[in-house]
């Protein structure tokens, strides 16, 4: 009996060890849930740039006008020229190219090099009746010169056609070439023209 007691009163004091043990544990806080923070805002888009406002030219009529890559070098190094004078750039002009090459071809049809067309017309007339409104102008016309660069060249060490590359009057250019097409009995090879000018 002494022993059943014995076993009773440690199996007590073990369930009340036991019980305090476990009503001591500190409960572990719940962990607070995760919230995502929102994606920030998508970038605003950039505003579109506005669309560059050309001048319109006065062309009374229709006119098919492709510049030729020798009218265009032409003009850049006519530029050229211009800039290494600290002079402001021409400005290229369509339909002025497009009188300049059909000054060409009137000179290589009628083997002609002067700036009197076969018309009699004179450069400023052939400007003119195509509607351009025009101040000052100038004119250079060149033949045989078998690229961009050697015709320019040539123009530059001429004291009758530098001055009007490098003039400060003029304000806008068109440049025309025209090629010997086979067959033709034109003494040149090549015609080139220059207009110069201030539009008004």
């Amino acid at each position: 009996m002494k022993k059943m007691f014995t076993l009773f009163f440690a199996l007590t004091a073990l369930f009340l060890v036991f019980s305090v043990f476990t009503s001591c544990r500190s409960v572990p806080e719940p962990e607070p849930p995760v919230v995502e923070a929102p994606p920030p805002p998508p970038p605003p888009e950039p505003e579109p740039e506005p669309e560059p406002v050309l001048a319109e030219e006065p062309a009374p009529f229709e006119f098919d006008f492709e510049p030729h890559e020798f009218e265009l070098r032409v003009f850049e190094l006519t530029n050229r020229e211009r800039a290494n004078h600290r002079l402001p750039p021409l400005i290229w002009y369509d339909l002025a190219s497009f009188v300049a090459r059909g000054h060409c071809i009137d000179m290589q049809n009628n083997d002609l090099m002067r700036h009197t067309g076969s018309d009699g017309s004179n450069p400023r007339q052939r400007l003119e009746r195509v509607g351009l409104r025009i101040g000052n102008m100038g004119a250079n016309i060149a033949g045989g010169w078998t690229t961009p660069e050697a015709v320019v060249a040539a123009w530059m060490e001429s004291p009758r056609h530098r001055p009007n590359i490098l003039s400060r009057e003029f304000t806008h250019l068109g440049v025309g070439y025209f090629e010997r097409p086979a067959g033709s009995n034109a003494r040149f090879a090549t015609y080139w023209t220059q207009k110069f000018f201030v539009y008004e």
